[in-house]
């Protein structure tokens, strides 16, 4: 008996939903954000920078803004898993073009080699929010019709 077996394994593959691939791809981006702010604590003389804001109404609103700024994305964790993906999709393409061109414009004149990396690490993380969106698998009209 002569019988040839294969070691070849194939792994298994499952397709994600794209709500999925966009709530991941916001949770990376998130996480780019914070270590961005994390490590800007160490660039010389921000600590002593911080400790000399007064409270006025101006940095109230400031401060105010920028939170708002940043909840912004996190929402978009939650939100591509339960909007309609006809709202869905526009809305992940708006919002993340939208971060692409303020993080690029915020930080063209930046020097800090990180804040240039992070900044095309989470470019290139907008962009994939970008194509994901625009490339939303569409169910064929067969299917809808027997469901």
């Amino acid at each position: 008996m002569n019988s040839v077996t294969s070691n070849n394994s194939i792994f298994e593959n499952y397709t994600i939903n794209v709500k999925l691939k966009l709530a991941a791809l916001w949770t990376a981006v998130m996480f780019c954000y914070v270590y961005g702010d994390y490590i800007q604590i160490y660039v010389p003389g921000m600590i002593a920078q911080a400790m000399e804001v007064t409270a006025t109404a101006e940095k109230q609103i400031e401060f105010s803004l920028v939170a708002i700024l940043m909840a912004v994305p996190s929402s978009m964790i939650f939100l591509s898993l339960v909007v309609k993906p006809s709202v869905n999709r526009w809305l992940n393409m708006g919002i993340a073009t939208f971060f692409l061109v303020l993080n690029i414009v915020v930080n063209l004149s930046e020097t800090w080699v990180f804040y240039l990396l992070l900044t095309a690490i989470e470019s290139v993380i907008n962009l994939a929010i970008i194509w994901t969106a625009w490339n939303w698998p569409k169910v064929s009209e067969r299917s809808t019709a027997n469901q």
